[in-house]
């Protein structure tokens, strides 16, 4: 036999026997795996027709309140308050020694009794002409003076005392006792009690309404006590809106309840209730669930299919928890809220629920 015919015919098996091997391989597998749909927070537009909320965040301020000084200088003799001591009207907050005040008053008003017997005198003389008609005049002249000395140093005596102008919560008192002050020092701060005031801004769009319309309510949140809403009233606006944010200062009076300690400077929330008697055709949204890209306004909308894509919107221009939306959305549709920014285009979502 021809050896090189047998090579030559197993290297031709080999190679079919490879070609066949091949052909009969498994199908290449596909690695790729789909995306798990990204779990966001879910916000379905409400109709405008339902319940209206707004938020905005607001400081406590005092509708009364006052510097209190002497009018007079002198030592302290009595200080009668604390800070956050409560007082009636009437009640005497501090007190300057008193001696020199009265001996000023009964000085003068020996002076001013004497001025007036010699001018009555001159009175009688005059009628029996005595004295002339000038002298009665530098008499005249004398009493008078001497009854205006009188007269300040009384008023002196008693601007020497402070008291309570209403019923009020001390909250400043930068002196003590026994201290050397002058006439226009601050001596004690009182805040009125009973009714307070919150101050907020608000959007032209809002405050337009806000003092006219009867289906609409307001209440006051404190930081301290966000389950206990206080019914507010509207009190006063500022004409002038601010330049840069194009709001305008509004001002709500409340009272105070008997079981909070509320005062000056705490930070607070005014909610706006409007029932379903509105015909606004605005929609508000929470500031979170709308973000900005090159001066436009954009929220993430949801499809039935769960697929998100970037929507145009405009806004009112105003600050707070929530803002005024004038087109681009509707009721009954789906936004993304918190999980927006790790959100793109055509992603597809879900709902985020708590685990």
């Amino acid at each position: 036999m021809n050896i090189k015919h047998v090579v030559k015919n197993r290297y031709t098996l080999s190679i079919a026997l490879a070609v066949l091997l091949s052909g009969c391989s498994e199908p290449e597998v596909d690695t790729k795996i789909e995306k798990a749909p990204k779990p966001v927070k879910l916000i379905t537009i409400k109709d405008t027709a339902q319940s209206n909320i707004l938020t905005y965040p607001a400081t406590v301020d005092a509708i009364k309140s006052a510097k209190l000084a002497f009018q007079v200088g002198g030592k302290i003799d009595k200080l009668n308050v604390i800070a956050a001591q409560s007082v009636l009207k009437g009640d005497e907050l501090a007190s300057l020694e008193k001696r020199n005040f009265v001996n000023e008053v009964n000085s003068t008003k020996i002076q001013y009794e004497t001025a007036n017997n010699d001018f009555n005198r001159g009175i009688k003389l005059s009628k029996d002409g005595v004295i002339s008609a000038r002298d009665i005049e530098q008499l005249k002249s004398k009493k008078e003076v001497a009854q205006s000395r009188y007269d300040s140093a009384k008023k002196a005596l008693t601007d020497s005392t402070l008291v309570a102008p209403y019923d009020a919560i001390v909250a400043a008192v930068p002196v003590e006792a026994l201290e050397n002050v002058n006439a226009g020092q601050h001596i004690v701060t009182l805040f009125g009690k009973g009714e307070m005031e919150v101050v907020v801004n608000i959007p032209s769009s809002i405050v337009a309404t806000v003092d006219s319309r009867t289906d609409s309510r307001a209440f006051v949140l404190l930081e301290s006590a966000a389950n206990t809403p206080i019914p507010a009233t509207f009190r006063r606006a500022n004409l002038e809106a601010d330049t840069s944010s194009q709001t305008y200062e509004v001002r709500f009076s409340f009272a105070v309840p008997q079981n909070l300690n509320i005062l000056p400077g705490m930070n607070a929330s005014l909610r706006i209730e409007f029932d379903n008697k509105s015909t606004t055709n605005e929609i508000t949204l929470p500031t979170f669930a709308i973000f900005e890209e090159n001066g436009q306004h954009y929220v993430w909308t949801v499809s039935e299919s769960m697929i998100v894509s970037k929507t145009v919107v405009t806004l009112v221009n105003g600050i707070g928890e929530e803002l005024v939306v004038t087109s681009g959305i509707k009721a009954g549709d789906v936004i993304v809220g918190a999980g927006a920014n790790y959100v793109t285009d055509g992603m597809k979502v879900r709902a985020w629920t708590k685990s």
